[in-house]
Order: structure tokens, then C-alpha cells, then sequence
């Protein structure tokens, strides 16, 4: 594809409406610079009629590329400025050469963008055969064309270049893409963020191909932008303000019981180490927490820290691609796997092997389920239990209840700008006789909704304020006498919402996503939106 490409004096003989017809301006050169052919949609672009023909190209751009092509006899693409208009145009230089490898012209394809929605409308609708989309490969290197049974009929060497050093769930969503072009019929636009390339952006346009009304595929095309410096710089100090939210310290594990204090310690003494540790505790103890509480501690505290749930390890066919991905982006850093599905024992053998041999990363495991052992390939058992920490359930220490509350109170007193000095204590008492399935998580929850539904003039929370005099780990019943906006109100229930989805899908965003009716990446963006941490409790 990238080769030079073979071409005889007769090229356009049968073919000129072809070129005519194509979405993109088609300029012929001979060796002397003078342009010999230009195609209808080249004469609009360029304001130019057939009166230019065997004139030089100087005339028509300021700097155009033809010395260096018929020099080195290789492709160049760049951009180039129409003297007439001023406008610029992305310009693909192609030497032409006989059969013998005698350099014959120049075949100069320009493009605007403006033109590329209507190329890929043009694609859709005419009846193309293999020859002619080969050829159009060479007029837009990211492209590719996907057949009904999902096979690749045609694909851009440039496509998987722009992919291969991004995230393996990039080859996911743009088959995912295709696959929901073809089953609805339709055009899906889309477009991915790299979190690790800050200054990459790329669209996808997916749109089926049609004969007759019969479906025979789908032609995608990429569009890969780099944001400028401006940009870069908002992004990478958007992506530092997530990251400082989101640094715990020793001190942010709350509470004076011994069980704490015991768990307080080891993540202390764990901190030096690099051997992998286990958390374990129920939902909503703060196993994530702990796990970020040691990577702070840590001599690896600068670098990256992943999360990665064992539920999107288990559904991956080709688990080596993943881990190569973690330890790409997660390098000299920590990576919390999050155990909220077992996972077959030939990708345990994997996985401790990517342990093992991997001294750049550290790993840390959660998990709230039994790890009984005949479920489990027993190296990978004997390696995560080693070494544990275990927080306790709420309901296992209720003398940190009244510090607890103080502290998650003070925390939405900052947030939402209120000012309740204290939690009655026959409230606190009442809560310290309740079971509390989702641990702090919940009572967090629980004191989030109170403080939102207590306005501004209440200073002290008393069983008035209680909902329904009953703990429920998620409510919605946001009043008219709140002192909230409806915008507000409309938000707090969609963050609420899809944290209670989260927690029900064990923090899996893609089972999330489908039972929120979401896609993907629409998750995601409200994750980010409503500062839920991506990660499990």
C-alpha cells in the first residue's frame, strides 16, 4: 500500500469520468512540473478552469512538493496553501512510474476538509469494486472496509499505526462501531480521548455500505487530530486536578478501633515493600482507598496508579494484549486489581506470571468474596494470600461512628457550601444499630442525601431530617422545600444513579453501561463529570 505506485501514460483512458466523480481534486504532473490533467473537483478547490493545463505548479501552490518526489521517488503527504485563495489543502504527492521504473509525472491528490464526510457519503452509495477503493486507500490513509461477516475486505497500513499504541479497547470499540453501523444502518460518529497520550484525539466514522438495498458492509474511516499546545496544557492540568483528588493519604483512614489501627500499620510496613498484597473486606469498607493510602506511601508515589476489575479480564480473549497495556501505562507505578469475578485458571497462570516477571509494577488485589482454593490455580492463591490486610465492616466498629460522621460531614459541608456543625447523637446512636450493608459507602451516601435535603438554615442534623426515620443505602426523594436548583437536583440523581449501577454491576463499566442504556464512553464521560471514582470500593 505505502509502495510506489506503477502507473502508465494511458492511466485515464476509460477512466475520466471515474476521476471525475471523485471526492477529491486529481492532478496529473509530468516530469517538467506542468500540470497535464486536473479533475472537476480539483478545477472547483483550486478556482481554476482547463486553461491551466501545461502550466507549472508554482501557479498554483507556494511551496508544492514535486522536486523532492521526483527526486526520491517516494510519497509525500503535507499540507499545502492555494496562492490564489489562501485556503489550505491536505496534498498527497505519488510518483509515477513505468514498468520499467522510469519516473513518468506525478499524481497530486488534494483534499480539503470539508470533503471528508462527503467521500465517506460517496463510498456508501456507488458500487465499488476492490481496484477502485485500493486506489482510494492511497487518497486517505486511515481507512478501511468491513465486510458483513466482520472480516477486514480492505484495510490502510496507516490505520493500524495510528492504533497500535493506544488502548486495547480502542480494536474493541472500533469493531463494536462497525458492528452497530451494519445492524442499524446507519452512520455512527464517535470519538476516543487517550488518558495517556493527552495531546491525541480521533474520530471514527462507521457508515454501512449498501447495493440494492442489500447490506454488503461497512467502510470506516479515522480521523486523528493533535490538539494544540493550548489544549495540551488544559488537558494535562485537568488530568493533574483529577489525579490530586484522588491522592489519599494514611490520615484519610479513619477511626481509632484496633482493627483499623492493625490495618493503618501494615499498609505502613506494606508501603516499603514490592511483594503483592491482598485487601479484603466487604463492599464499601475502602479497599480502593487503602490501596491508593499504600501507593502514596510508597517510593513509586510519583508514577501511575491503574485499577483494573477482574470481571473485564475475564471476558478478554486475549489477556497478553491487556497486560502488555497495563504495564505500558502503568509503569514504575501500582496496579490495583479489583477481584469481583473468578476468572479461569489458565489467565491465573497468566496473571502470576505478569507478577512475577514484571519488576517495573507493583500489584495490589481487593477482593470481598470467599477466596476458597478449589476455584483458584494454586500458585496464584498461595501468591495473593501471602501477604493481607482486612478492613473491618462498619458494623464491627461502631466506637469510630461519632469520627466517621464528623469527618464525612465536613467533607459535603466544603462541597456544597453548607454549614451543619454537628449529627445529633440519638441519630448517631441509631445509626450505630444499624447493619449498613455498603459500610462507609453507604453512610457517606446516606449523609450526602441529608445534607442536600437539609438547606441552608439547618445547623444541626436531628431524626427530623432523617429519611423516612430509616436508613436506605441509596434515596432520590430530593423535595421542592430542598435548597436546590432543579438542574442541581436533576444531577445529584444521575450521579446517584450510576453510582448505585456501579456498585449493582460490581464497578464492570461495561455491564454498567448497558444496563444504564449508555454507551461506554458516555459512562465514562459522566463518571469524570460527577468525580466518581472509576475504581471499586
Amino acid at each position: 500500500m505505502q509502495g510506489v505506485m506503477k502507473i502508465t501514460a494511458n492511466l485515464l483512458d476509460g477512466y475520466d469520468h471515474l476521476f471525475h466523480n471523485l471526492p477529491v481534486g486529481v492532478l496529473l504532473i509530468d516530469k517538467n512540473d506542468k500540470i497535464n490533467y486536473l479533475n472537476k473537483v480539483a478545477q472547483d478547490m483550486l478556482d481554476v478552469d482547463g486553461n491551466i493545463l501545461n502550466t507549472s505548479m508554482d501557479v498554483l501552490f507556494d511551496h508544492a512538493s514535486t522536486t523532492e518526489v521526483k527526486q526520491l521517488h517516494h510519497h509525500k503527504e503535507t499540507h499545502d496553501t492555494i496562492k490564489k485563495s489562501g485556503k489550505q489543502v491536505i496534498t498527497r504527492y505519488s510518483p509515477c512510474l513505468s514498468d520499467q521504473g522510469e519516473l513518468l509525472g506525478i499524481v497530486v491528490l488534494v483534499e480539503s476538509l470539508t470533503t471528508f464526510h462527503e467521500r465517506v457519503s460517496y463510498l456508501t452509495n456507488i458500487d465499488l469494486v476492490q481496484g477502485v477503493l485500493q486506489e482510494l486507500l492511497n487518497s486517505h490513509a486511515k481507512f478501511r472496509v468491513v465486510l458483513v461477516d466482520y472480516s477486514e475486505w480492505l484495510i490502510s497500513d496507516y490505520w493500524w499505526d495510528e492504533l497500535r499504541n493506544i488502548s486495547p479497547y480502542v480494536d474493541e470499540w472500533v469493531h463494536k462501531l462497525a458492528k452497530n453501523a451494519m445492524e442499524s444502518r446507519r452512520e455512527i460518529k464517535d470519538s476516543f480521548q487517550d488518558n495517556n497520550i493527552m495531546s491525541h484525539h480521533m474520530e471514527i466514522i462507521s457508515k454501512p455500505i449498501q447495493r440494492n438495498g442489500k447490506l454488503i458492509g461497512c467502510v470506516q474511516f479515522l480521523n486523528a487530530d493533535k490538539l494544540n499546545e493550548g489544549e495540551q496544557e488544559l488537558q494535562f492540568a485537568k488530568k493533574m486536578i483529577r489525579k490530586l483528588e484522588k491522592t489519599y493519604q494514611i490520615d484519610d483512614i479513619i477511626g481509632e478501633s484496633p482493627a483499623i489501627n492493625i490495618a493503618r500499620e501494615q499498609a505502613k510496613l506494606y508501603a516499603k515493600m514490592e511483594t503483592p498484597i491482598l485487601i479484603r473486606g466487604e463492599k464499601g469498607t475502602g479497599k480502593y482507598m487503602l490501596a491508593r493510602v499504600i501507593h502514596a506511601l510508597s517510593d513509586r508515589c510519583s508514577h501511575p496508579f491503574l485499577r483494573c476489575n477482574f470481571s473485564e479480564l475475564a471476558g478478554l480473549n486475549n489477556l497478553d494484549m491487556e497486560l502488555e497495556y497495563l504495564l505500558r501505562s502503568g509503569r514504575n507505578g501500582t496496579i490495583y486489581f479489583y477481584i469481583n469475578e473468578m476468572i479461569a485458571k489458565d489467565k491465573q497462570k497468566r496473571l502470576l506470571e505478569f507478577v512475577n516477571n514484571s519488576s517495573e509494577i507493583r500489584v495490589v488485589f481487593g477482593s470481598s468474596m470467599a477466596l476458597t482454593s478449589k476455584y483458584w490455580y494454586d500458585p496464584f492463591h498461595e501468591m495473593i494470600q501471602r501477604y493481607q490486610i482486612t478492613l473491618p465492616a462498619l458494623k464491627e466498629r461502631q466506637d469510630d461512628m461519632y469520627l466517621l460522621v464528623d469527618t464525612i460531614l465536613a467533607k459535603y459541608n466544603r462541597q456544597y457550601h453548607t454549614n451543619i456543625s454537628k449529627v445529633d447523637s440519638e441519630v448517631i446512636e441509631y445509626w450505630k444499630s444499624c447493619t449498613w450493608h455498603g459500610n462507609i459507602g453507604q453512610l457517606e451516601k446516606t449523609l450526602e442525601n441529608i445534607v442536600l435535603q437539609s438547606g441552608m438554615f439547618i445547623n444541626v442534623i436531628s431524626q427530623k431530617q432523617l429519611i423516612n426515620d430509616d436508613v436506605k443505602e441509596n434515596n432520590y426523594q430530593h423535595t421542592a422545600s430542598s435548597n436546590m436548583t432543579l438542574q442541581t437536583a436533576i444531577d445529584q440523581f444521575e450521579k446517584d444513579y450510576i453510582m448505585l449501577a456501579l456498585e449493582q454491576n460490581d464497578y464492570n463499566k461495561t455491564k454498567t453501561a448497558k444496563s444504564l442504556g449508555v454507551s461506554v464512553r458516555s459512562l465514562y464521560y459522566k463518571v469524570d463529570k460527577y468525580k466518581i471514582d472509576r475504581g471499586a470500593p
